[in-house]
């Protein structure tokens, strides 16, 4: 500003200059010093002119740079850092009726909405069996890869009877996720109980009961849901592990398909052969066999019964005291975990653990409250 100040007194004065210089000719001389000036100060001008255009014109370049930064920024963030690559994934669970079914479908669900309003775009896709069969979910396998799956999420009815279907998907560039029990192949990752350790923690709690009971000898009656199902054998061996080198025996393992109704007549079978205790290693299983111990112990028996899994008829044995304890696990960790795992490994990224215990809580009446849905 004050560089044209100093320009428009110059040229006023050069005008001026001019001016007078008709009457007084010894004037010339000074008149061409006074051009001579005034056009290097309109040099000047005009260069400072040209400097402060620049400037502005820079400023304006690194305000545009700077904003045109942020909303990048702001659409990075928005967008949850994800690719917007289509990607289909599956879920495959042993049957459709079993609430941990649900529960865990219900949480893949709601993660892969989640995911999607973060930028990323999963088509998700849940198939079942209607019951437990390995033939059945061998072509639930099959539909996912014809469907055109990127990754399954699979927890499967037997440890091997799935392997080549698994395999087939595998070969395919397939994305193979386990959730509570695994095959033998190996996969991308696993969320599951440690369901050995689970079982332990359901024999301690079962032989806690007995001593309280003062049962300190006898057979106790095991109720399982399918043979080959390694989640449901790893929660018998655990049990069976706690009760090594005491005075109680096991019953042969029975076999109810889940079901709640044939775990009921198996376990009605275990009583009249004389079992002081009853434990039931999947949710069918404990609402069948807990209903027999119900049954039984209002006509003057004494049978204690653990099992496993939360549902609203196990919570509702827990408070009739049929049932003093189940193991519960956690099915909406197992889904939610998955889902953000296959998004992350379609995506190319890395998952910090592929190998995860989701973990149990071990249920009573004390607590029974505390895991209502």
């Amino acid at each position: 500003m004050k560089k044209i100040l100093t320009i428009l007194l110059a040229l006023t004065m050069v005008f001026a200059l001019v001016a007078c210089s008709g009457t007084d000719s010894s004037s010339s001389a000074s008149t061409e010093a006074s051009t001579d000036t005034a056009d290097d100060t309109a040099a000047e001008a005009s260069s400072a002119a040209d400097d402060t255009a620049a400037e502005a014109s820079s400023a304006a370049d690194d305000t545009a740079a700077e904003a045109s930064s942020d909303t990048a920024s702001g659409s990075d963030a928005a967008s949850g850092d994800h690719t917007g690559e289509p990607m289909h994934i599956t879920l495959i669970t042993m049957d459709q009726m079993d609430v941990h079914w649900v529960k865990l479908e219900a949480a893949a669900q709601a993660e892969a909405e989640k995911l999607n309003s973060e930028g990323a775009n999963i088509e998700f896709e849940w198939l079942a069996p209607e019951r437990k069969d390995n033939a059945q979910q061998i072509q639930q396998i099959e539909t996912a890869i014809n469907n055109g799956a990127d990754a399954i999420i699979i927890s499967v009815n037997d440890s091997t009877a799935c392997n080549d279907a698994l395999q087939q998907a595998l070969d395919q560039g397939i994305k193979l996720i386990y959730v509570d029990a695994t095959a033998d192949l190996k996969s991308d990752a696993t969320f599951a109980t440690d369901n050995y350790a689970a079982g332990a923690e359901a024999g301690e709690a079962m032989l806690g009961y007995l001593k309280d009971a003062n049962i300190t000898e006898g057979e106790i009656g095991i109720v399982s849901a399918q043979a080959g199902v390694q989640s449901c054998i790893d929660r018998v061996d655990g049990f069976i592990s706690v009760f090594e080198g005491t005075p109680y025996t096991m019953s042969e393992v029975q076999y109810s398909d889940g079901d709640a109704s044939k775990a009921q007549e198996l376990a009605n079978n275990l009583i009249n052969d004389g079992c002081v205790a009853l434990y039931a290693a999947n949710d069918g299983a404990t609402t069948g066999t807990a209903n027999a111990v119900k049954e039984a112990n209002s006509s003057g028996r004494n049978i204690i019964c653990v099992g496993f899994d939360n549902s609203s008829a196990n919570r509702d044995l827990i408070r009739d005291e049929a049932l003093l304890a189940f193991m519960a696990q956690n099915p909406a960790v197992m889904g939610e975990k998955a889902v953000e795992a296959a998004c992350d490994l379609l995506e190319g990224k890395s998952i910090p653990e592929t190998n995860v215990d989701t973990g149990v809580s071990v249920v009573t009446a004390s607590n029974v409250d505390d895991f209502n849905d």
